[in-house]
């Protein structure tokens, strides 16, 4: 009984493989260890793709986009046929990845893997001032009224970890010891200013602790105080609502959506750009109208919406 029972396995054994190599996987360093079928990258380094031992292997991409379902193609890619397939942060961001294989008379494909540029973006920095509190008088320079403040915002804390804030441009990042330019004790992604000075901070990424990041001079906010002609801190613009709208798709190349059904029209939407500069403005918006943005210039920007209601509404995305 014992020999058939052996005979049985081997004869098996073979089938059983033959199945195991026919429902492939995909696996990577970094897949799913921040969000599950995702590979995030620090930066543009390669991630290695693997699936298991099989007969031939073809890899497919697919680019990304906000429609559901998915309408752009899977394509072939041109002499991926190995067992390992080599993908970086720097062309293969936002793009989904899947392996075919086969194993004798079988054919089969992996679930989806995507690889995120969720993790990785320049830093960028907010500035939120009180409506008939501030002017601005130059790209990146506001004169703001004594008595009110200015609110600086990582664009993105989610991606970056411990801050250190400057209150002038220091001579040669990263931080150093005994820099008058730091504004001691604050790491954290927001500060409020009520001092002039020029404020921009300088962070380090949450998931990939090695990797910090300058704002860059050129992206400091410059914030004069003063008794200036048109201070108002007494009026009723100072009550104005102040919150997010919705913004998709995000990123995008092209086209992009702003605002909710239940406001209609928007009086105006301005688009700045990380410097401060305004590159974009549209009056009369309507919440399903798309807005055109693909003539600027790939990189991190701010919306600002105004509904009929005098409410002040903002956003930021990524155009890719």
């Amino acid at each position: 009984m014992k020999p058939k029972l052996i005979f049985l396995a081997l004869l098996f054994m073979p089938l059983l493989n033959m199945k195991a190599q026919c429902n492939p996987t995909i696996t990577s360093p970094r897949l799913g260890v921040q969000f599950p079928d995702k590979i995030l990258f620090c930066n543009t380094e390669t991630e290695i793709l693997s699936t298991q031992t099989s007969g031939t292997y073809q890899w497919y991409k697919q680019e990304w986009t906000w429609q559901t379902p998915n309408t752009n193609p899977w394509t072939a890619i041109p002499g991926a046929t190995s067992q390992t397939f080599a993908i970086n942060g720097n062309d293969d961001q936002l793009y989904y990845f899947k392996v075919v294989v086969t194993q004798g008379d079988c054919t089969a494909e992996s679930p989806v893997v995507m690889a995120d540029g969720f993790v990785y973006a320049l830093p960028a920095m907010i500035s939120t001032m009180t409506p008939g509190t501030f002017e601005i008088v130059g790209a990146g320079e506001l004169n703001v009224c004594t008595g009110a403040s200015v609110k600086f915002d990582d664009a993105f804390p989610d991606l970056y970890g411990t801050h250190v804030w400057y209150r002038c441009i220091p001579g040669s990042p990263p931080p150093s010891a005994g820099d008058p330019c730091i504004i001691n004790g604050v790491t954290g992604d927001s500060y409020i200013a009520t001092q002039s000075g020029e404020y921009g901070f300088y962070a380090c990424t949450a998931y990939c602790p090695d990797q910090c990041e300058f704002l860059g001079t050129g992206n400091f906010v410059k914030v004069n105080f003063g008794s200036w002609e048109f201070c108002s801190l007494g009026t009723d613009e100072t009550k104005r609502k102040e919150n997010s709208l919705k913004v998709y798709p995000n990123p995008t190349a092209q086209f992009l959506y702003i605002g909710k059904e239940s406001d209609k029209v928007y009086k105006e939407i301005s688009i700045i750009d990380m410097s401060g500069k305004m590159v974009l403005q549209k009056k009369e918006h309507r919440f399903n109208d798309a807005v055109d943005v693909s003539r600027l210039v790939p990189g991190n920007y701010i919306i600002i919406s105004k509904d009929s209601g005098g409410h002040t509404y903002k956003n930021k995305f990524i155009k890719k």
